[in-house]
């Protein structure tokens, strides 16, 4: 009866364990790509907001606040880590060629 009990507490740890690594793998992802392609979102914002460039920016910047909480939000509600991970690269990937093309599209004029 007592060996029963101890292997069912270690089960316990084990799987609050794993629980936790997949808490803190989604946090590191929240933080190491969330938030520079919220960023990055926010410049493209910026750059096609139909203001002037003091407004749009500060438009972006509020706008920003509620992308990264909808984006925290989606990351904890994700099936797993690695699919919000894979897909934050190519959302950043998307955005920087986005940024990339409105600049240059903007020095052209």
């Amino acid at each position: 009866m007592n060996l029963n009990c101890n292997v069912t507490m270690i089960q316990t740890c084990l799987s609050k364990i794993r629980c936790n690594q997949e808490v803190l793998l989604r946090l590191l992802v929240i933080v190491a790509l969330g938030y520079p392609l919220t960023a990055l979102v926010s410049i493209v914002i910026s750059q096609i907001l139909p203001l002037s460039k003091a407004d749009s920016v500060a438009a972006a910047s509020m706008l920003s606040f509620a992308i990264y909480t909808a984006y925290i939000m989606w990351a904890f509600a994700a099936k797993s880590w690695q699919k919000v991970a894979y897909l934050s690269v190519m959302l950043m990937t998307a955005m920087a060629a986005c940024h990339s093309m409105l600049n240059w599209a903007l020095e052209a004029i």
